[in-house]
Protein backbone atom coordinates (compact mmCIF):
# COMPACT_ATOMS: atom_id res chain seq x y z
CA UNK A 1 0.00 0.00 0.00
CA UNK A 2 3.05 2.50 1.00
CA UNK A 3 4.95 1.31 -2.24
CA UNK A 4 1.72 2.37 -4.15
CA UNK A 5 1.03 5.56 -2.54
CA UNK A 6 4.76 6.24 -2.95
CA UNK A 7 4.44 5.54 -7.04
CA UNK A 8 1.19 7.71 -7.19
CA UNK A 9 3.17 10.61 -5.52
CA UNK A 10 5.91 10.43 -7.61
CA UNK A 11 3.71 10.69 -10.82
CA UNK A 12 1.91 13.53 -10.04
CA UNK A 13 5.21 15.59 -9.05
CA UNK A 14 6.07 14.42 -12.54
CA UNK A 15 3.18 15.46 -14.11
CA UNK A 16 3.64 19.00 -12.83
CA UNK A 17 7.19 19.13 -13.36
CA UNK A 18 6.60 18.45 -17.29
CA UNK A 19 3.53 21.52 -16.96
CA UNK A 20 6.00 23.48 -15.33
CA UNK A 21 8.57 22.41 -18.34
CA UNK A 22 5.79 23.26 -20.95
CA UNK A 23 4.71 26.34 -19.51
CA UNK A 24 8.51 27.77 -19.49
CA UNK A 25 8.99 26.86 -23.09
CA UNK A 26 5.72 28.45 -24.15
CA UNK A 27 6.90 31.56 -22.38
CA UNK A 28 10.19 31.32 -24.10
CA UNK A 29 11.60 33.90 -21.78
CA UNK A 30 14.21 31.91 -18.77
CA UNK A 31 14.07 35.67 -16.84
CA UNK A 32 10.18 35.37 -16.32
CA UNK A 33 9.83 31.39 -15.78
CA UNK A 34 13.56 29.41 -15.46
CA UNK A 35 12.79 25.65 -16.64
CA UNK A 36 13.35 22.92 -13.88
CA UNK A 37 16.67 22.04 -15.33
CA UNK A 38 18.10 25.56 -15.07
CA UNK A 39 16.70 25.85 -11.96
CA UNK A 40 18.11 22.65 -10.65
CA UNK A 41 21.28 23.84 -12.53
CA UNK A 42 21.55 26.85 -10.34
CA UNK A 43 20.80 24.95 -7.08
CA UNK A 44 23.83 22.58 -7.66
CA UNK A 45 25.83 25.45 -8.43
CA UNK A 46 24.93 27.48 -5.14
CA UNK A 47 25.58 24.30 -3.58
CA UNK A 48 28.99 24.31 -3.90
CA UNK A 49 29.61 28.08 -2.94
CA UNK A 50 30.14 28.81 1.03
CA UNK A 51 27.77 31.84 1.17
CA UNK A 52 24.76 29.93 0.39
CA UNK A 53 25.33 27.88 3.86
CA UNK A 54 26.11 30.91 5.48
CA UNK A 55 22.57 32.32 4.00
CA UNK A 56 20.92 29.13 4.90
CA UNK A 57 22.33 28.49 8.26
CA UNK A 58 21.60 32.49 9.25
CA UNK A 59 17.83 32.39 8.24
CA UNK A 60 17.35 28.92 9.83
CA UNK A 61 18.83 30.21 13.23
CA UNK A 62 16.93 33.33 13.35
CA UNK A 63 13.37 31.21 12.24
CA UNK A 64 14.48 28.55 14.57
CA UNK A 65 15.35 30.56 17.58
CA UNK A 66 11.86 32.25 16.72
CA UNK A 67 9.80 29.42 16.66
CA UNK A 68 11.52 27.96 19.91
CA UNK A 69 10.91 31.61 21.47
CA UNK A 70 7.61 31.34 20.90
CA UNK A 71 7.33 27.81 21.65
CA UNK A 72 8.17 28.22 25.29
CA UNK A 73 6.39 31.54 25.63
CA UNK A 74 3.25 30.19 24.45
CA UNK A 75 3.42 27.17 27.04
CA UNK A 76 3.77 29.47 29.76
CA UNK A 77 1.20 31.66 28.86
CA UNK A 78 -1.13 28.22 27.65
CA UNK A 79 -0.56 27.76 31.58
CA UNK A 80 -1.50 30.41 33.21
CA UNK A 81 -4.90 31.05 30.71
CA UNK A 82 -5.81 27.79 31.51
CA UNK A 83 -5.64 27.93 35.15
CA UNK A 84 -6.48 31.65 35.24
CA UNK A 85 -9.58 33.02 33.43
CA UNK A 86 -8.73 36.71 34.12
CA UNK A 87 -5.19 36.18 32.47
CA UNK A 88 -6.59 35.03 30.05
CA UNK A 89 -9.09 37.63 29.03
CA UNK A 90 -5.95 40.01 29.89
CA UNK A 91 -3.93 38.19 27.00
CA UNK A 92 -7.14 37.63 24.67
CA UNK A 93 -6.13 41.18 22.76
CA UNK A 94 -2.67 41.11 21.97
CA UNK A 95 -2.96 37.66 21.28
CA UNK A 96 -5.74 38.09 18.44
CA UNK A 97 -3.63 41.09 17.24
CA UNK A 98 -0.83 38.99 17.08
CA UNK A 99 -3.17 36.52 14.95
CA UNK A 100 -4.83 39.04 12.83
CA UNK A 101 -2.31 41.84 11.81
CA UNK A 102 -0.70 40.93 8.29
CA UNK A 103 3.06 40.37 8.61
CA UNK A 104 3.99 43.37 7.13
CA UNK A 105 2.70 45.71 9.26
CA UNK A 106 4.71 44.40 12.37
CA UNK A 107 7.92 43.91 10.52
CA UNK A 108 7.42 47.79 9.88
CA UNK A 109 6.87 48.51 13.21
CA UNK A 110 10.13 46.55 14.18
CA UNK A 111 12.29 48.03 11.90
CA UNK A 112 11.22 51.34 13.65
CA UNK A 113 11.99 50.35 16.76
CA UNK A 114 14.69 47.76 16.70
CA UNK A 115 16.29 47.66 13.23
CA UNK A 116 16.38 44.46 10.90
CA UNK A 117 18.93 42.36 12.86
CA UNK A 118 16.47 40.54 15.07
CA UNK A 119 13.25 41.03 12.42
CA UNK A 120 12.66 37.67 11.56
CA UNK A 121 12.98 36.26 14.87
CA UNK A 122 10.69 38.32 16.50
CA UNK A 123 7.63 37.51 13.74
CA UNK A 124 8.47 34.15 13.56
CA UNK A 125 7.96 34.15 17.44
CA UNK A 126 4.54 36.04 17.23
CA UNK A 127 3.41 33.80 14.79
CA UNK A 128 4.29 30.79 16.91
CA UNK A 129 3.14 32.17 20.16
CA UNK A 130 -1.12 32.68 19.77
CA UNK A 131 -1.36 29.10 18.29
CA UNK A 132 0.73 27.68 21.26
CA UNK A 133 -1.27 29.40 23.99
CA UNK A 134 -4.31 28.82 22.49
CA UNK A 135 -3.69 24.29 22.39
CA UNK A 136 -2.29 24.25 25.54
CA UNK A 137 -5.13 26.61 27.11
CA UNK A 138 -7.40 23.93 25.47
CA UNK A 139 -5.60 21.11 26.48
CA UNK A 140 -5.60 22.21 30.41
CA UNK A 141 -9.47 23.40 30.01
CA UNK A 142 -10.43 19.74 28.81
CA UNK A 143 -8.35 17.49 31.06
CA UNK A 144 -10.30 14.89 32.48
CA UNK A 145 -11.93 16.11 35.98
CA UNK A 146 -11.24 12.68 37.38
CA UNK A 147 -8.01 12.58 37.40
CA UNK A 148 -7.69 15.86 38.95
CA UNK A 149 -9.64 14.57 41.92
CA UNK A 150 -7.70 11.24 41.98
CA UNK A 151 -4.40 13.36 41.93
CA UNK A 152 -6.01 15.62 45.16
CA UNK A 153 -7.32 12.36 46.89
CA UNK A 154 -3.62 10.64 46.47
CA UNK A 155 -2.15 14.11 47.20
CA UNK A 156 0.08 13.65 44.11
CA UNK A 157 2.57 16.17 43.94
CA UNK A 158 2.68 19.16 41.08
CA UNK A 159 5.26 17.54 39.24
CA UNK A 160 3.68 14.73 38.98
CA UNK A 161 0.30 15.82 37.56
CA UNK A 162 2.06 17.90 34.87
CA UNK A 163 3.81 14.83 33.85
CA UNK A 164 1.27 12.16 34.16
CA UNK A 165 -2.23 14.28 33.85
CA UNK A 166 -1.56 17.10 32.16
CA UNK A 167 1.06 16.63 30.22
CA UNK A 168 -0.94 14.14 28.12
CA UNK A 169 -4.38 15.16 27.87
CA UNK A 170 -2.74 18.26 26.52
CA UNK A 171 -0.62 16.65 24.17
CA UNK A 172 -3.22 15.99 21.19
CA UNK A 173 -4.24 19.75 21.50
CA UNK A 174 -0.43 21.41 21.54
CA UNK A 175 0.73 19.23 18.56
CA UNK A 176 -2.17 20.11 16.38
CA UNK A 177 -1.48 23.46 16.84
CA UNK A 178 2.51 22.67 16.88
CA UNK A 179 1.82 21.79 12.89
CA UNK A 180 -0.06 24.82 12.34
CA UNK A 181 3.11 26.83 13.63
CA UNK A 182 5.08 25.09 11.75
CA UNK A 183 3.66 25.27 8.45
CA UNK A 184 3.41 28.94 9.07
CA UNK A 185 7.04 30.05 10.51
CA UNK A 186 9.14 29.76 8.16
CA UNK A 187 6.54 31.78 5.99
CA UNK A 188 6.01 34.72 8.25
CA UNK A 189 9.68 34.57 8.64
CA UNK A 190 10.66 34.62 5.06
CA UNK A 191 8.55 37.27 4.77
CA UNK A 192 9.94 39.40 7.53
CA UNK A 193 13.07 38.83 6.06
CA UNK A 194 12.59 39.98 2.29
CA UNK A 195 10.60 43.35 3.58
CA UNK A 196 13.12 43.73 6.64
CA UNK A 197 16.03 43.43 3.85
CA UNK A 198 17.71 41.00 6.80
CA UNK A 199 21.63 40.72 5.78
CA UNK A 200 22.63 37.33 4.99
CA UNK A 201 19.33 35.70 4.84
CA UNK A 202 17.54 33.39 2.17
CA UNK A 203 14.37 36.17 2.21
CA UNK A 204 16.76 38.93 1.04
CA UNK A 205 18.50 36.66 -1.30
CA UNK A 206 15.19 36.01 -3.08
CA UNK A 207 14.42 39.70 -2.61
CA UNK A 208 17.73 40.77 -5.11
CA UNK A 209 16.70 37.64 -7.18
CA UNK A 210 13.42 38.85 -8.13
CA UNK A 211 15.15 42.91 -8.28
CA UNK A 212 17.91 41.70 -10.69
CA UNK A 213 15.15 38.96 -12.53
CA UNK A 214 17.18 35.86 -11.80
CA UNK A 215 13.92 33.49 -11.65
CA UNK A 216 16.31 30.18 -11.92
CA UNK A 217 17.92 31.44 -8.55
CA UNK A 218 14.57 32.76 -6.64
CA UNK A 219 13.09 29.45 -7.69
CA UNK A 220 15.92 27.32 -6.29
CA UNK A 221 15.83 29.38 -3.13
CA UNK A 222 12.36 28.66 -2.96
CA UNK A 223 12.84 24.96 -3.31
CA UNK A 224 15.63 25.20 -0.19
CA UNK A 225 12.79 26.54 2.01
CA UNK A 226 10.29 24.06 1.24
CA UNK A 227 12.93 20.98 1.74
CA UNK A 228 14.41 23.06 5.03
CA UNK A 229 10.68 23.71 6.37
CA UNK A 230 9.62 19.75 5.66
CA UNK A 231 12.70 18.75 7.41
CA UNK A 232 12.02 21.18 10.67
CA UNK A 233 8.97 20.50 10.96
CA UNK A 234 9.73 16.70 10.53
CA UNK A 235 12.52 17.06 13.53
CA UNK A 236 10.22 18.88 15.75
CA UNK A 237 7.34 16.51 15.74
CA UNK A 238 9.82 13.89 16.10
CA UNK A 239 11.13 15.38 19.29
CA UNK A 240 7.22 16.20 20.94
CA UNK A 241 6.52 12.32 20.20
CA UNK A 242 9.64 10.94 21.91
CA UNK A 243 9.29 13.77 24.46
CA UNK A 244 5.65 12.50 24.80
CA UNK A 245 6.51 8.81 25.13
CA UNK A 246 9.61 9.36 27.59
CA UNK A 247 7.98 11.72 30.01
CA UNK A 248 4.50 9.14 29.57
CA UNK A 249 6.25 6.06 30.94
Amino acid sequence: MMRIKLIRRFFIVLIWILIWQTASMLTGLELLLASPVTVLRTLFEMLTTWDFYKTLLHSLCNIGGGFFIGLAIGIILGMLAGKIKIFEEFIALPLQLMKSLPVAAFVILLLMWFGSKKVSTIITAMVVIPMITNGVREGIRNTDRKLMEFAKVYRMKKINQVRYIFFPESYPYVVSQLKMSLGMCFKAGISAEVIGLVSNTIGTSMYYAKIYLLSAELFAWSLVVIVVSALFEKIVLALSKGLYLLLSR
